[in-house]
């Protein structure tokens, strides 16, 4: 069995968690860098960033990005009120997108993408499979439904809105933030809805009361098969929005067992010399010498470890 150390810990990113972070953060700039056809990059500068950085500190066995694809997901399928009222993507940020792919090619940074679900669903899958085979994961998110995926072996990564410090969320984190454990945050979604991706709520139910249930009956299921021995107002709010509550709660939970193939769980192997002819390719000179040196950093360890 492993040991919980950072060596053997798996990192899972929210690739566009990350692309619309570097995106949002640099556009108050007077100028945004763009490469050789013109096309802005200063998403994909912060992106490379941030994983040349987590490169250096050579803290994860493996490191792992999931995008999410621009078409139909079967959450929409089910409710196609899902998501719609968010904003368009910015035109600008459209092509970085695929930029980013290549660069994750470039580097040889293992990604994977699925039509019709979305990176939370790979995410889950990912982490399902790492989990049961005794690695630890680290998710880099600040999306809070994965916030369920929470477990033993699993925390959740995630960004302070004033600086880049990270900030490592447990169980414990999740219950004083929520109220409720990992495995129930669908559940209380389920129950309370979420605005930020359109999903109403039970009526007039009110968040205290939604986590009493969840402490008494454990998940939304629980609720309605006891619906007899729960306050009568709170129950006919519960009855007349069943449907409503079962496929949210469809809707909120994180699909993990994805038909994506084998998961490459391999040690990191950055391709530096295709890394660098990327970033060269799109004018991120201000990157190249820094990539180097920590390609030269890299070799030295490989080497060392060759020795010892």
């Amino acid at each position: 069995m492993n040991t919980l150390n950072e060596k053997r810990t798996i990192l899972i990113i929210d690739g566009y968690h990350l692309l619309h972070k570097g995106y949002y953060g640099t556009l108050k700039r007077k100028k945004l860098a763009t490469n050789r056809e013109g096309i802005p990059i200063n998403a994909i500068y912060t992106f490379v960033a941030k994983i040349n950085q987590l490169v250096k500190k050579n803290n994860y066995y493996s490191i792992i990005v999931t995008l999410d694809m621009d078409e139909g997901c079967w959450r929409r399928e089910l409710y196609p009120e899902y998501k719609a009222k968010r904003k368009e993507t910015p035109e600008d940020l459209v092509p970085q997108k695929q930029i980013i792919r290549e660069f994750l090619t470039a580097a040889n940074i293992t990604w994977y993408e699925m039509p019709r679900y979305e990176a939370d669903d790979i995410i889950g899958t990912i982490n399902r499979i790492a989990t049961k085979l005794d690695y630890n994961v680290h998710i880099l998110s600040n999306d809070k439904d994965i916030f369920q995926l929470i477990g033993e072996n699993t925390k959740v990564i995630t960004n302070s809105s004033k600086d880049d410090e990270h900030i490592i969320v447990d169980s414990e984190k999740v219950f004083e933030k929520f109220g409720c454990y990992p495995n129930q945050v669908a559940d209380i979604k389920a129950l309370m809805g979420d605005p930020s991706d359109n999903i109403k709520g039970v009526r007039y139910l009110h968040y205290a009361q939604a986590i009493e249930l969840l402490k008494k009956y454990k998940n939304v299921e629980e609720i309605i098969e006891n619906i007899e021995n729960i306050n009568k107002n709170v129950a006919k709010r519960i009855i007349e929005s069943k449907d409503l509550i079962l496929t949210n709660k469809k809707i909120t939970t994180i699909q993990d067992r994805l038909p994506i193939g084998r998961i490459n769980l391999k040690p990191i192997r950055v391709d530096w010399y295709g890394l660098i002819k990327f970033l060269k390719k799109h004018k991120m000179w201000a990157y190249v010498a820094d990539v180097e040196r920590t390609a030269n950093e890299s070799r030295e360890r490989r080497l060392k470890r060759k020795v010892t």
